[in-house]
């Protein structure tokens, strides 16, 4: 009983501490930045009035022609830093559906100079780094239609990696499938370790870089059954920094 006092009081201390620690500690405020689609913006009165950066690019962004030719379909991500005077720098292309759609949404983006609000610290204009998806398609089929594809992808990949020790192959369908879904965790952490068998450390790591960056490995339950491949040890290291 003595002991389970003692222990209890330390918990209090502790948190009495914290308590006191945190009192220190000035509240930090951060705004992210903010698209208004309206030249040489300075404030957003009403977030309603404007359209979404997504809808801005959809409205602008023309089908190239050599991609429709080439049957290029899937989900372009692309990352910018807005500046602290809301202008666009740093574009980096983190998913390519083809060439010519990288250029043609770097090209749209670039029009939107001067239409955002930059992100704010305490107040304080700070430039910060947003991303932005957009998703190219032959028709209107529904979002399931990529799904069940990246699925097939999945399937197709891993019999080629697993069962037919194939993973030149592998690495194919899965290239498809990150096309289509580029935030599918479960491929990606897949592609990584294919690539890394295959002697492409660099490329893993751009994998599970993008793992961590949209969450971790949580929501993934089978991991544990990749623990005898290569670059095993080394993914989830990556994943822990």
């Amino acid at each position: 009983m003595k002991r389970l006092i003692i222990l209890v009081l330390c918990v209090i201390s502790m948190f009495t501490t914290l308590g006191q620690n945190q009192k220190m500690i000035e509240e930090i405020r951060c705004t992210p930045p903010k698209f208004t689609g309206i030249e040489k913006a300075t404030q957003v009165v009403t977030e309603e009035k404007y359209q979404t950066i997504e809808q801005y690019l959809a409205s602008i962004i023309e089908y190239p022609d050599e991609a429709i030719k080439s049957r290029n379909e899937g989900t372009e991500v692309v990352s910018f830093l807005v500046t602290s005077s809301g202008a666009i720098a740093d574009i980096n292309v983190v998913n390519s559906v083809s060439k010519e759609i990288d250029e043609a949404v770097i090209s749209a983006l670039k029009t939107t100079n001067g239409m955002w609000i930059p992100g704010s610290n305490n107040e304080k204009p700070v430039a910060m780094e947003k991303e932005v998806s957009v998703v190219f398609k032959f028709s209107d089929f529904a979002h399931n239609d990529f799904i069940q594809m990246t699925r097939k992808h999945y399937t197709q990949g891993s019999e080629m990696l697993f069962m037919k020790q194939n993973p030149k192959k592998a690495l194919k369908y899965f290239d498809k499938g990150v096309v289509l879904l580029p935030n599918q965790k479960d491929l990606l952490v897949l592609r990584g370790l294919t690539r890394y068998e295959l002697g492409d450390r660099d490329g893993a790591l751009r994998d599970w870089t993008r793992i961590k960056n949209i969450g971790g490995l949580q929501g993934i339950g089978y991991i544990e059954n990749f623990i005898e491949m290569k670059g095993y040890t080394e993914m989830i290291e990556a994943l822990e920094k």
